[in-house]
């Protein structure tokens, strides 16, 4: 059985360039990595919480890969992120935050679990450094 027809787990990861200093400008970035596959993927992002950075990386890891694998288990290390996605209800949850409930009340092969260590992390801080060598993008 291929992991097309089986599933994957799948680390998420965000970063957010000057989060703490007030005076510069911020970019942020997701990116995800498929254990055992050994593919990963990163993209800049619009966000300034970080908060809504890990979601936008969770929806992205699900949106790029929905259709291609029949089960997803998405690996994020923030904490709060995954307990309020799992939670049964939430009191004013951002649209980021809603969208992400909807999909996974929606969708049974797509679950969310939280992890200390992040194998997304290694990619996305290669693909931020890489990004600075090369321009001021960042």
């Amino acid at each position: 059985m291929s992991e097309e027809e089986t599933g994957i787990r799948v680390f998420v990861d965000a970063k957010i360039i000057g989060m703490h200093d007030k005076q510069s400008p911020k970019s942020a970035y997701v990116g995800y990595y498929v254990q055992d596959l050994g593919f990963h993927r990163e993209i800049p992002i619009e966000a300034s919480e970080s908060d809504d950075a890990e979601i936008q990386a969770i929806l992205f890891a699900i949106d790029d890969l929905k259709e291609r694998f029949v089960r997803i288990t998405v690996v994020c290390d923030h904490e709060s992120v995954v307990s309020e996605a799992k939670r049964d209800s939430v009191k004013k949850p951002t649209p980021l935050l809603e969208k992400l409930r909807k999909i996974l009340r929606d969708n049974p092969r797509i679950s969310l679990e939280a992890l200390g260590s992040n194998l997304a992390h290694r990619y996305l801080t290669l693909y931020v450094n890489e990004l600075k060598q090369n321009s001021s993008q960042v």
